[in-house]
């Protein structure tokens, strides 16, 4: 049976850039946040490579676009924030669960930065989130470097939903990977070249079906795992 590695460098926490410039109004001002959310939500969401800045999740895994929010990343409610509740520069894509468990905490004890170097929030369009997190073989993801023990505990980042999506998401990187490996070798087989037995053969097609099996074990419970 395959054994997933986690390949975080590459299929999780992608390096993240904004666009040089937000659709704004005419004369250059912001819309206000309800207007964004509801006429230009896109631009974030492609932004942020249509994943949750909190638990990387696909908006595709999560049940869609309608699952996810937007999301204040400095909380406008603060003083010194509150100038910032309609700039589209501080709106990040989210999922509702990471959304709402994250509301308007600000534990910093810097009053600008996201984080002091104990706790807080990471900024994915400022720093590599791949240096604070890593995933391990079944899903489960540690912490590296402060504060993403302070956000996997407060974010719930380890719930069932969560370790399971990362679970298939590798498990499909390494089919992928497989699955490329072997094409040549299988594409010479067909024109009669290369030395593959019809036993090694054999051993392919069992190995991508051990593949296809455990997605599918993947994919059975998900709808029970959404608290």
């Amino acid at each position: 049976m395959p054994q997933p590695i986690a390949q975080p460098a590459s299929i999780f926490f992608g390096v993240l850039k904004r666009r040089a410039v937000y659709t704004v109004k005419a004369n250059g001002s912001f819309y206000s946040y309800e207007h964004y959310r509801k006429h230009f939500r896109h631009e974030i969401s492609e932004d942020c490579q249509q994943r949750c800045v909190y638990c990387d999740s696909h908006e595709n895994e999560m049940g869609g676009w309608e699952s996810m929010e937007l999301d204040h990343f400095r909380p406008y409610t603060r003083a010194n924030f509150r100038h910032l509740e309609d700039d589209p520069n501080n709106f990040h894509h989210s999922c509702g669960r990471c959304n709402r468990l994250k509301s308007d905490k600000w534990p910093s004890t810097n009053p600008t930065e996201p984080h002091d170097g104990r706790v807080g929030f990471i900024d994915p369009f400022r720093d590599d989130r791949r240096k604070y997190f890593w995933v391990e073989p079944d899903g489960e993801l540690t912490p590296l470097l402060p504060p993403a023990e302070y956000l996997i505990r407060t974010l719930a980042m380890n719930r069932p939903l969560l370790k399971r999506l990362r679970l298939r998401r590798m498990l499909r990187a390494e089919l992928n990977t497989y699955v490329t490996k072997m094409l040549p070798v299988w594409d010479a087989a067909a024109k009669g070249k290369g030395n593959l037995s019809q036993e090694a053969l054999g051993r392919c097609i069992l190995t991508i079906l051990d593949y296809q099996r455990l997605m599918d074990l993947c994919d059975a419970p998900l709808t029970a795992l959404r608290s």
